[in-house]
């Protein structure tokens, strides 16, 4: 898969943009998590069988470019919204997962004009807290090694580092200090969030593992109860990055989404 770099205006700032494009069929736009697009190349490559499959990289991921003045996800929503004007995409499916969820969230939020459809896998975003502390699992708090367990059941499919310095280290550590900035405090939330997802009124699929050791499941359901008409559905042998543990269960509840209509 080949990725290409176009430049994007956001108002009067303008920088670059990564975006992977394969396969035909049906819009699909995929936001990734912290682990980028590299670790969804699996699923995109099976969700490219059946859609137009368009998946940037966040600004300061991967080789995208980021400006100082875009520093949280309701900036990256703008952001995305500018793009979509730009490159004219409509009937389109949205799947996230995790802080790509949290910002199709962001998005759907403020204008789902151009969606049919929504996959949010394992989603991030919504502020919760137990005995005044937030639910989610503070992955900045624990050293780096240390994520691919929580990350994932199957811990060899969470991308790391390898030896020495290279494109693919580089992007490892954009990716991480970039989701660090966007999630940093309150961790991985936005306490607005919560009394927005009542405006995403489109059809809406929630998937969440069951191992995953970063949202508890109460969380995945309040998730899905916050937004009107919402579904769930429970992954077996999957943590929270359920495209990395398990590619084709997560491109076939994505495509039957698509298929049924968000029934």
């Amino acid at each position: 898969m080949q990725a290409e770099i176009s430049r994007l205006g956001f108002g009067q700032l303008s920088f670059e943009l990564e975006t992977l494009r394969l396969g035909s069929g049906a819009p699909l736009l995929f936001l990734h998590g912290i682990d980028g697009t590299e670790g969804a190349r699996p699923l995109l490559e099976l969700l490219a069988r059946h859609f137009q499959v368009h998946a940037p990289s966040h600004p300061g991921f991967g080789a995208s470019s980021r400006p100082h003045d875009i520093n949280t996800t309701g900036d990256l929503a703008y952001v995305y919204l500018d793009w979509l004007d730009k490159v004219g995409l409509t009937d389109i499916t949205l799947v996230g997962s995790s802080f790509g969820s949290w910002l199709a969230c962001e998005i759907l939020t403020r204008d789902a004009s151009r969606f049919a459809r929504a996959i949010l896998s394992t989603p991030l975003g919504l502020l919760q807290t137990q005995n005044r502390q937030n639910v989610l699992t503070d992955i900045f708090s624990m050293p780096p090694d240390k994520w691919p367990d929580v990350f994932c059941v199957n811990k060899e499919r969470f991308i790391t580092p390898k030896p020495g310095m290279d494109e693919h280290n580089l992007r490892i550590a954009r990716n991480r200090e970039a989701a660090a900035l966007y999630g940093w405090s309150p961790h991985m939330a936005n306490p607005k969030l919560g009394n927005r997802l009542h405006r995403i009124r489109i059809p809406t699929l929630l998937v969440q593992g069951r191992e995953d050791a970063i949202a508890p499941q109460d969380y995945g359901a309040a998730f899905a109860n916050a937004i009107p008409g919402a579904r769930r559905e429970i992954v077996g042998q999957c943590g929270h990055l359920v495209h990395a543990d398990d590619p084709q269960v997560l491109a076939e509840k994505i495509i039957a989404f698509a298929v049924q209509g968000g029934r």
